[in-house]
């Protein structure tokens, strides 16, 4: 489950690799909370949640179909801002602790939307931004190249959304190219 065997805390920024590789899928690990039972309507504990953000496909549905999941009651055609068990979020695949204030040198030399230079906030802002955005559900319509999972996992855990897996290069050329390509695009996106 976990890359190199280490455990995961409730705060951290984790993100799994999907379909081969192609693109990462970001979220915040959260430990226990709270879910509706929509069977009984009662509120649930469990164990390893996950808030992240899920958008559409081209077409402008939900990615995949898959039944409602008897662990944390996410149903598919549930986007935007969500909380799900770890099982709904990776999906079987490996994963990986983002990682915050690595150096420009490192930076440039990692894989694209794995770190980021700025520093992170303690954990308990990070999991009270997150809740936020899930309960208010206002992070904005989805974007793959605007406005995506990583825009919303890094802005819980540093206050500014960032994109490092959707780079216009490699390395900080890359970084300045998307973020002033974002600036310039921000207003057809989300507002």
């Amino acid at each position: 489950m976990m890359a190199t065997g280490q455990v995961l805390k409730p705060g951290d920024h984790i993100y799994s690799k999907c379909f081969g590789g192609l693109y990462d899928h970001h979220g915040i690990y959260m430990g226990k909370a709270k879910v509706k039972n929509p069977r009984t309507g009662k509120e649930e504990q469990i164990e390893n949640a996950v808030i992240h953000f899920l958008g559409l496909d081209k077409n402008g549905k939900a990615k995949t179909y898959r039944p409602q999941c008897p662990k944390c009651f996410h149903e598919s055609h549930e986007l935007g801002v969500v909380l799900t068990c770890l099982d709904c979020f990776y999906d079987g695949n490996t994963i990986y602790r983002y990682e915050y204030e690595v150096s420009l040198l490192s930076f440039t030399f990692k894989s694209s939307g794995s770190c980021s230079t700025f520093t992170s906030s303690e954990p308990d802002v990070v999991i009270k931004r997150a809740y936020s955005f899930l309960h208010k559900n206002n992070f904005g319509e989805y974007s793959l190249f605007f406005n995506n999972c990583e825009h919303f996992a890094t802005k819980c855990k540093t206050g500014t959304a960032l994109c490092n897996q959707i780079l216009f290069g490699t390395g900080v050329p890359g970084a300045i190219a998307y973020n002033v390509a974002r600036g310039f695009t921000k207003g057809l996106f989300w507002s």
